[in-house]
């Protein structure tokens, strides 16, 4: 077995066997809820034991409870939280955000970043004692993280793609689509980028008909059952000991299956470092891995989505869709503005004993929009005041209020995912065009409106035009740290300037 270097793995949290769909959650709603205390750790740990999530293990080190410790770490590996060691405070991606929200459950979750899961990236930057070892030995110069490694070594790979592409040839080739952890291990990790996957498929013929005996080594294969363990959480593959096989769903999805794992091959999608300095790197990489594309996520047809796996897939059954109109009737036609204040505490300290229960009790349950949206709103709203807009809301109607120099602009944010995107699309162009008129009644000048979508997508190559000629609506996209224009409005293009 030839490596790309000496010592080359595709390593990845040694946890993923531990975690459910429910502790996940409530791993990260606590740590969203305690997110702006600075003494995080102890409430998210108070409440996690209250809810009865962890039980109340005691560390010997510090005699204090702390799963958080314990379980936090797999959070950043999954893109659903910025790392803690560049961020002090948790910070949740927008994939996070539409977990705890509903709009994405936990298997597609697992299936959407299993395909995006890449090396190089930048998470697993540290190269371990072992892996110096093995290079120093080989006469190889050391370089300051493994992501230099792996760009020095041409690697370009996505093993949870390349995985799947072999059990699809397999089941084409009237093969049982299934691999055990060996096998993965000598025939594809050595496998360089997604395109060269025939040769992995051409290795682990061979080694099975030569039935290959050598010694696989025990560090690298643990982290190929890790891998196992990713995919065994998604919608595509079965884990059952050391061996992983395709779905029974997924067989029946052939097609959609290949599209996808066409998408994730090509190059163009892979995340590529931008700088030299490790802090950048890292907040760019949390901010792509965690903020998936529509046309990069998975979602479970409509026909598996039983009871039962909604039980299973979205563990907090009290969130509901996000609410797009309020519970009573306006009967004035009048935009009643405010000046706009985010729903977002400052970090604050809080005594370590207080009773989360009643924080618990009172967790959101009363809002009328997602987490994510109120957090993109919030993030809008910021921008523009640091452009020097006047900045209001109406809790019945408008999300923004942007106004400058006597021009205004109506902003009307729409969170979405790959199964809901058109429609909300549709209901938010109804809503900016509702609210453009209303205004214009009681101004007599008519408003801009800007259309402000929670992920990023490719639309038809017609829709900037029908946007910007036809309907007068300009287009923004929410990414993790900054927005993207999709028509060329001024301020549209103003915002995502100074993202």
């Amino acid at each position: 077995m030839t490596l790309p270097y000496p010592g080359y793995s595709w390593s990845f949290n040694h946890h993923m066997g531990r975690v459910n769909s429910r502790e996940v959650f409530a791993l990260l709603d606590s740590a969203y809820r305690f997110r702006r205390y600075s003494n995080y750790r102890a409430l998210v740990n108070q409440a996690l034991v209250a809810e009865g999530i962890f039980t109340p293990n005691v560390r010997a080190d510090s005699g204090q409870i702390d799963a958080w410790r314990d379980y936090q770490q797999i959070l950043p590996d999954l893109g659903l939280i910025y790392s803690t060691r560049y961020i002090k405070q948790p910070q949740l991606t927008p994939i996070g955000l539409m977990f705890i929200d509903g709009t994405i459950g936990y298997s597609e979750l697992f299936s959407t970043q299993v395909l995006a899961y890449q090396y190089p990236n930048g998470h697993k930057t540290a190269i371990s004692p072992a892996v110096k070892g093995e290079l120093s030995q080989a006469g190889i110069s050391i370089p300051a993280n493994r992501m230099e490694l792996d760009i020095n070594s041409g690697i370009l790979i996505k093993p949870g793609v390349l995985i799947l592409q072999i059990l699809l040839e397999l089941y084409r080739q009237g093969y049982s689509p299934t691999l055990d952890t060996r096998e993965c291990l000598l025939a594809l990790v050595p496998t360089i980028r997604n395109s060269d996957w025939q040769e992995a498929y051409t290795r682990l013929l061979q080694l099975r008909q030569t039935g290959n005996t050598s010694e696989a080594d025990q560090r690298r294969l643990r982290d190929v059952q890790e891998w196992f363990q990713f995919l065994g959480q998604g919608d595509f593959a079965v884990k059952q000991g050391n061996r992983i096989s395709l779905a029974p769903s997924v067989l029946a999805e052939i097609e959609q299956l290949q599209t996808i794992l066409d998408f994730h091959a090509d190059p163009v999608t892979f995340w590529i470092p931008q700088s030299s300095v490790e802090l950048e790197n890292a907040l760019a990489w949390y901010g792509f891995f965690g903020s998936p594309s529509i046309e990069s996520q998975w979602i479970t047809p409509d026909e598996l989505r039983s009871q039962e796996y909604l039980s299973e897939n979205y563990p907090d059954h009290e969130l509901l869709d996000e609410i797009d109109s309020p519970s009573v009737i306006v009967e004035i036609s009048e935009i009643n503005l405010r000046p706009f204040s985010p729903s977002i505490p400052e970090i604050v300290d809080v005594d370590v004993t207080v009773d989360v229960e009643s924080l618990i009790q009172g967790r959101l349950r009363l809002r009328d929009k997602t987490r994510q949206h109120q957090e993109i709103v919030a993030r809008l709203a910021t921008k523009l005041t640091e452009l020097s807009y006047n900045v209001a809301d109406d809790p019945n109607s408008v999300d923004l209020l942007a106004e400058k120099d006597g021009f205004e602009t109506i902003f009307e944010v729409k969170t979405i995912n790959r199964r809901n995107f058109q429609p909300r699309i549709r209901l938010g162009v109804g809503q900016l065009s509702e609210y453009r008129y209303r205004r214009q009644l009681q101004t007599q000048v008519r408003p801009n409106s800007i259309l402000v979508l929670g992920n990023t997508l490719q639309l038809p190559t017609w829709t900037p035009d029908y946007f910007s000629s036809d309907i007068n609506i300009g287009l923004l996209c929410s990414r993790a740290d900054s927005f993207l224009a999709l028509t060329a409005g001024a301020v549209e293009l103003e915002v995502q300037n100074a993202s």
